[in-house]
């Protein structure tokens, strides 16, 4: 019985000290405690008439930029969309966003907006586009309040 206990205290001594050293030689293994926040960005896109022409939800952690490519489908609208969202923490529930739009128009349109998680903020694009979006961190009233209008069918 005690030959059974030091093989297995020394299997587990073993098992930590090389995992130990996996992680000096090749860097955190483990996901770190307490990381980044999840982010949800709910955002709209409309042409001078008030049609929306893309409304996609993109999934960040926060303050880290989030990229997004939009292809156009062949049976619909035909709309093809990049989209470059750096948040920049102003402190409290405040960030400076910014954002850099391509689409298929050949114009490319940036800057910076400042925006309150839970608050929708737009900008101007142009003459023609208006820019419109929330951030919202996960597990808030404002990021179950996003989901619910994923849940909701269109009219």
């Amino acid at each position: 019985m005690p030959r059974r206990f030091a093989t297995g205290f020394a299997a587990l001594a073993g098992l930590a000290f090389g995992l130990l050293g996996s992680e000096m030689t090749f860097g955190q293994l483990r996901p770190e405690r307490g990381g980044a926040a999840a982010v949800l960005y709910s955002i709209e896109l409309r042409n001078a008439s008030g049609d929306l022409l893309a409304s996609p939800m993109l999934v960040g952690e926060e303050g880290r930029p989030v990229h997004l490519n939009m292809l156009a489908e062949e049976h619909s609208d035909p709309l093809q969309m990049s989209l470059d969202l750096d948040p920049r923490s102003q402190g409290g529930d405040n960030i400076c966003l910014g954002y850099r739009l391509s689409i298929d128009d050949g114009f490319a349109h940036s800057g910076r907006i400042g925006v309150s998680y839970g608050k929708e903020r737009s900008v101007r694009l142009g003459r023609s586009l208006r820019l419109s979006l929330v951030v919202a961190r996960a597990h808030s009233k404002d990021f179950d309040r996003l989901l619910q209008r994923l849940r909701r069918p269109a009219a």
